[in-house]
């Protein structure tokens, strides 16, 4: 009962602040900013396209084709390569291969027809979107949504009212945290709905179920005169997923990476009793991180890094390896970001369980 007055409380207090105003503000600008580029994207293809260039009415037969075709090249290249390792372009040309098998099957099974070449897809346009904002800008957001939290309170003296009430401190941790983690979820998903339906708006509604692959592994392969191994993706336990199940489940992920995002800026609002340098210490961590990630491209420690794994979909996907240089799991993603938020908490725990807050 108590924990849940708590929670009330903290909510209150959240909805009145002029910082979840602000953030409004600034996610609308960005949403503003998405529907413009979708705008001049669609314009793009107006002028190149004056007239719509229409679907082949035997789709069918093509894709049963396309099906055949490569299902045959698939079985010729599987036993050249049977006495050897296969090169990186060899690789490249079995992934390709098994792509277009998979598509076809999927199209064939669902009766999916393909988009015509000059539509623009607004479920491919809003998931290819969210992934620089789930590691840039919806991390900042979330900082700035409660990364004042507690160190706002202990800056202008208000912790004190609460702790001289009858709650235990980590209760009232506990409700804080709560609200924390909560609002940064509900604020992910609403971002990510937000740029959905600008792209429905403008680009209409067809596409959702347009094939998209998941559980995409990537492989690197050592090339004579190549510094740096070549990446290629593997389509051998792929799955294919219609574009709208795949934005749901990218929705999911990204909340749960700021859920993370969320529990870092708390520790920092714990451990530093000042707003401006709480708000500003979580900020340092999401830049650095990101560009530590990018300066140590290649290396396999950048995996443990919190900023590495902000973008969960691209785990998923395989956008993740090929940007950090090296192979990554969604498994191993989740469990990096459940230890960036079990340890600090556990530390902005035990800070607050014995700072002299009353005294300060």
């Amino acid at each position: 009962m108590m924990f849940m007055r708590v929670v009330q409380n903290e909510w209150m207090k959240l909805v009145r602040r002029r910082r979840l105003t602000a953030v409004i503000v600034l996610a609308l600008c960005l949403v503003g900013m998405f529907g413009l580029g979708e705008l001049h994207e669609k314009q793009v293809y107006s002028r190149v396209a004056v007239q719509e260039t229409p679907v082949s009415p035997n789709w069918r037969a093509q894709a049963e084709q396309i099906l055949a075709a490569s299902q045959e090249r698939l079985k010729q290249l599987d036993q050249a390569q049977s006495a050897s390792a296969p090169s990186a372009t060899q690789a490249d040309t079995r992934a390709s291969l098994q792509q277009q098998v998979q598509e076809a099957r999927y199209r064939l099974s669902r009766d999916v027809a393909p988009l015509a070449p000059n539509r623009v897809n607004a479920w491919s346009e809003t998931i290819d979107f969210l992934g620089p904002v789930s590691r840039i800008f919806l991390p900042l957001l979330v900082i700035v949504l409660v990364g004042d939290i507690v160190a706002g309170e202990m800056t202008q003296g208000t912790i004190k009212l609460l702790l001289v009430r009858p709650v235990r401190r980590r209760t009232l941790l506990w409700g804080k945290w709560a609200i924390a983690a909560a609002s940064s979820a509900a604020l992910s998903f609403l971002v990510c709905f937000a740029f959905l339906a600008t792209a429905l708006a403008i680009d209409g509604a067809q596409g959702g179920w347009q094939p998209t692959w998941l559980n995409v592994h990537v492989k690197f392969y050592s090339a004579p005169g190549s510094l740096q191994p070549i990446p290629v993706s593997s389509y051998d336990h792929a799955a294919v997923w219609p574009m709208w199940q795949a934005f749901l489940l990218q929705s999911a992920l990204v909340a749960a990476a700021m859920v993370a995002v969320a529990s870092i800026a708390f520790t920092c609002s714990v451990l530093l009793p000042s707003a401006m340098v709480s708000t500003s210490a979580a900020m340092g961590t999401i830049i650095i991180g990101y560009m530590v990630a990018a300066m140590a491209r290649g290396q396999s420690w950048v995996k443990a890094l919190f900023t590495t794994h902000l973008s969960l979909y691209g785990n998923l996907a395989g956008g993740t390896a090929y940007s950090i240089g090296s192979p990554v799991t969604l498994q191993e993603g989740l469990w990096v970001l459940l230890l960036w938020t079990v340890v600090p908490l556990a530390v902005a725990f035990a800070r607050f369980g014995r700072q002299d807050v009353l005294n300060a």
